[in-house]
């Protein structure tokens, strides 16, 4: 759906732009339209933020290039050194989005084979109006909403919780390790998707922007992490043991308090309180009881880091349930 609506902004600007200059005169007006198509991109910011770079790099190449001109006269060697000046300083000064426009523009100079105040004015009038009419439709055209953001929030929680789910399931069920671990790893890659359509559309949000959004996010992919150890672990083992359906039971907990509030804190007391139950209890009598109870233990330290990074969530983003969620 974002490139359906980028290729109409496109042929909308381009169409717009190129009106708005035949309609005051200008010569070569259909390169208004051009000009305007290469300053839509994807997401608001990156468009209004490269729309700028590309005025201030095409005004400054059309300047360069009058006074080259002036100077050494209308050659083909003068339009060379031109764009070897010009390409490098762009790039040196981080403003290249605006190498092609203004390679467009020099060229009608070019061709003309003279100054003239009135093609000066035509050039740049042509990148005024392409990226102003552009930029206005970055800001304007109806795009992605903090209610899209509100429901990707919700999304990805349910992923989460069922990952851990599954998780509890393995833990209780280590005979069915091929079936839980193909159901992981299409949450992972669910997740992933998640949020690489969450980081287009916090671009989106030009104003009133904290991006709590795509922290929150990140947040939730650093959890993924630490939930893939804990399946790392959990498929080494092989025999049920009876702290694997107490850690699974508690599993359970974690998972149906997944969300928006900061219900880490608690967890985190509850599972402090199942670490001293374990530290206080009989020593392996085996080497595989060992092995077992080590890969739980590993998994219980898992945990407690996919708790913490909630937990700092929320100290760095209080408000989050309350400021974006209100029903």
């Amino acid at each position: 759906m974002r490139l359906f609506h980028t290729a109409v902004k496109m042929t909308l600007v381009g169409i717009i732009a190129s009106l708005i200059a035949r309609f005051v005169s200008l010569d070569y007006w259909l390169t208004a339209g051009i000009l305007a198509i290469l300053s839509i991109h994807l997401t608001r910011r990156d468009s209004v933020i490269n729309s700028a770079k590309r005025l201030v790099d095409a005004v400054f190449g059309l300047l360069l290039a009058t006074l080259l001109f002036i100077a050494f006269g209308y050659e083909f060697w003068v339009f060379a050194i031109f764009i070897f000046i010009f390409a490098f300083s762009s790039w040196t000064l981080k403003i290249s989005e605006g190498i092609v426009p203004a390679l467009v523009l020099v060229t009608h100079l070019l061709l003309v084979e003279s100054f003239s105040i009135h093609m000066l004015y035509n050039e740049l009038s042509l990148i005024f109006i392409s990226i102003g009419v552009a930029t206005l439709f970055n800001i304007f055209y109806p795009a992605s909403s903090e209610k899209e953001l509100e429901m990707h929030v919700e999304s990805i929680d349910h992923l989460v919780a069922d990952h851990l789910y599954m998780l509890a399931l393995l833990l209780k069920d280590p005979d069915y390790t091929e079936e839980y671990y193909r159901h992981y790893n299409y949450l992972d890659h669910k997740i992933q998707e998640l949020i690489d359509i969450v980081e287009l559309v916090d671009k989106d949000l030009l104003f009133q922007n904290d991006h709590s959004y795509l922290a929150y996010f990140h947040m939730r992919k650093e959890q993924t992490n630490y939930i893939r150890h804990m399946y790392q672990q959990a498929l080494k083992i092989k025999k049920l043991h009876p702290f694997a359906l107490e850690i699974s039971k508690y599993v359970v907990t974690v998972s149906q308090d997944i969300g928006l509030y900061n219900k880490a804190v608690s967890q985190l007391r509850n599972l402090d309180e199942l670490q001293k139950q374990y530290k206080t209890s009989t020593l392996p009598k085996t080497r595989e009881e060992f092995e077992i109870r080590a890969k739980l233990y590993q998994i219980l330290n898992e945990i407690e880091s996919l708790l913490t990074v909630k937990v700092q969530f929320h100290h760095q983003y209080p408000d989050f349930g309350e400021k974006h969620f209100r029903f």
